[in-house]
């Protein structure tokens, strides 16, 4: 059902709009219409607003940076007493809470460079350490000769012949009887570069060093530290270096762990203060046009009108004058539609949160899809056994959400509702995992086995669909009477006619029934095909051909049925030929198993299908607004910023 909406008018002091504003928030159940339109969005300004805007924003980035995304389980009851302590409407607070929020990025900004240096360092001494362990005995060797030794990065298919440049020039470099020195070992690094260790004499080392770099050589660094040969002649200082790091790496990560346990609800709560102010603010501007007073409009449900009304008085007094009225049906299109449904049908509201919400005072097709949906996705998996399968992890599952309300609750009550058909079917049908049941408990249907009678169940399936679409054709004539649109109207009804005109005429050829049909099934034709072109001519006349289309697609429900039943009976038949062993039950099990997937993944899309498709096309057209209550970011309604 979609509650009754009144339209609500107040008009009071300009002094109680604060005060009124949050008392409504507090209410919970105005939705606010925002008349004045002088205030584009963003375009409420002022030194207190703006103040604000940048520091929800910095609140936000400083969420980010911790990391911070446990939005769904804030303490309210401490954001309802921050709420109260915490003053946020002057400049000089705010510039208070600005101060502590750049002491604490500062302190987060310290903690997160202290883990990066840190996460760098040990990268950079693992391969210090490597280096050192390959390098360590050519560099002590050499320096204990009083050479020179230093690191460089080399292109692969250009090391020999650099090499050989590098021993001419020692030996052109050398004073006249000396023996020229030069020693090098290399270490791959990747597809095309190696690292080598130059020894030199000290004296011609920079000369050496020049002619490297002018060969494109590069002197070896590790983020942008310099090897100076200290760590390569000491592999035992990089272990010992490696064994401490990754503790002091942990403590940092724990004492970040720890800032974004302790602060990350905080800075959640501040920011969750700081968007509510800001949208009341904003609504203030836009209710205040200058002078002493103010006016608000807004559409509450006609069954809280007395709670809202009650409670305004008892707060304001005769501060406040309050009018209302129900909406006038030129105003049905700017009504906020709220779904008002009994508790069994309520979780069946999903199926409309997918497509935009039905205008004011049209149908409500939920209590429709709460009993044609579990009927027809029963009647597809049709097996007590698998029915009790789906019943348990329907009632696991909502046990497990706490009897929470949301999606997870609403399709846990969708299952358990399916199971409790497919097993009142699965007696129908005589099937429990297939033919087991009458196999080991001697099951018999009640009305049919499915694998048997075939064209019984094809035939109901049938008769399901016609009472399914002709019951959304009424409705759509109904819609049409309301709107005064006179062509759904004739469409709708001349559409009916056709249908059952067409069912008398086959029922009397094949003397389905002994009664003559013939002259009814005409007269039902002529009158229907005089409404369809009293409607729309040609185009009543495709509606027609397409609703008897619509009618016969719900033969799905036989054949998927009948396919669950046939695998199910192939899983026992396993056994039948493999004999009662480990394999033969564990392939039986897995085919049940790969069918009890395929039977409520299929029945729920061809559930779901023929409610959009064949049912909502005669008569569902999504034009309501959703309704929106002024409230508290509290518990579900709280959504996680982007």
């Amino acid at each position: 059902m979609i509650a009754e909406m009144v339209n609500l008018r107040m008009l009071g002091l300009k002094s109680d709009i604060k005060e009124l504003i949050e008392h409504i928030r507090d209410l919970g159940i105005l939705h606010i219409v925002e008349e004045n339109n002088d205030y584009p969005p963003g375009a409420v300004k002022g030194p207190v607003i703006e103040k604000m805007r940048f520091l929800r924003a910095g609140l936000l980035g400083l969420l980010e940076d911790l990391n911070w995304k446990d939005w769904d389980n804030l303490d309210w009851e401490s954001i309802e007493y921050l709420r109260k302590v915490v003053p946020i409407d002057d400049i000089a607070s705010l510039e208070d809470i600005e101060n502590s929020l750049v002491k604490f990025k500062k302190r987060l900004e310290e903690i997160k460079d202290e883990i990066k240096a840190l996460e760098e360092s040990a990268i950079v001494l693992k391969q210090v350490h490597h280096l050192a362990v390959y390098f360590h005995p050519f560099v002590t060797s050499e320096r204990s000769k009083g050479n020179a030794v230093s690191l460089w990065l080399i292109e692969s298919n250009r090391l020999n012949g650099l090499l050989q440049i590098l021993k001419k020039k020692v030996r052109s470099v050398t004073p006249v009887g000396q023996r020229p020195f030069f020693n090098h070992k290399t270490l791959p690094q990747g597809e095309n570069l190696s690292l080598v260790a130059l020894s030199t004499n000290p004296d011609i080392e920079p000369t050496l060093i020049e002619v490297l770099k002018d060969l494109g050589g590069i002197p070896y660094k590790t983020f942008g530290i310099a090897m100076d040969g200290l760590a390569v002649e000491s592999p035992h200082k990089t272990q010992m270096e490696l064994k401490w790091l990754p503790k002091k790496l942990a403590e940092a990560n724990e004492a970040l762990e720890e800032t974004r346990k302790e602060w990350g609800p905080r800075l959640a709560a501040l920011y969750i203060l700081m968007d509510e102010r800001l949208e009341s603010l904003a609504l203030e501007k836009k209710l205040i046009k200058g002078g002493e007073y103010f006016t608000l409009n807004a559409w509450v449900p006609r069954s809280n009108l007395d709670e809202v009304i009650s409670s305004l008085k008892e707060r304001f007094k005769d501060r406040i004058l309050i009018t209302w009225r129900s909406p006038q049906p030129e105003e049905w299109d700017k009504v906020p539609v709220l779904l008002e449904n009994p508790k069994w049908a309520r979780p069946f509201e999903v199926f409309l949160k997918l497509l935009p919400l039905p205008g004011y005072k049209s149908v409500d097709p939920t209590a429709l899809i709460a009993i044609f949906f579990p009927i027809f996705a029963g009647c597809m998996i049709g097996d007590i056994g698998y029915g009790i399968i789906f019943l348990l992890c329907g009632i696991w599952a909502k046990r497990r959400n706490g009897g929470n309300n949301g999606l997870l609750c609403d399709i846990s009550q969708i299952l358990i509702n399916v199971s409790i058909l497919s097993i009142l079917w699965g007696f129908l049908y005589g099937e429990f995992f297939g033919d087991l049941g009458h196999r080991l408990l001697h099951l018999r249907p009640i009305w049919v086995e499915r694998t048997q009678g075939v064209i019984p169940v094809m035939a109901f399936a049938v008769a399901l669909g016609f009472t399914h679409v002709t019951l959304g054709l009424i409705l759509g004539a109904y819609e049409g009477i309301k709107s005064n649109n006179k062509r759904h109207i004739y469409e709708r009804v001349g559409t009916i006619f056709m249908i059952l005109g067409i069912i008398a005429f086959v029922a009397d050829r094949a003397k389905i029934i002994q009664i003559d049909l013939l002259w009814p099934a005409l007269a039902l034709l002529v009158f229907g095909l005089a409404f369809l072109v009293r409607g729309g001519g040609l185009t009543g006349l495709v509606e027609t051909i397409g609703s008897i289309g619509n009618i016969l697609s719900y033969i799905r429900i036989a054949a998927i049925g009948l396919s669950s039943a046939i695998l199910a009976m192939v899983a026992t038949k396993f056994v039948d030929v493999l004999g009662v062993s480990f394999f033969g039950i564990a392939l039986a099990l897995l085919i049940h198993l790969l069918n009890l997937i395929i039977a409520i993944v299929g029945s729920a899309l061809h559930s779901a299908r023929l409610h959009y498709v064949e049912f909502f096309g005669k008569f569902y057209e999504g034009k309501g607004n959703n309704y929106k209550p002024f409230r508290r970011r509290r518990e579900t309604a709280w959504k996680r910023p982007y």
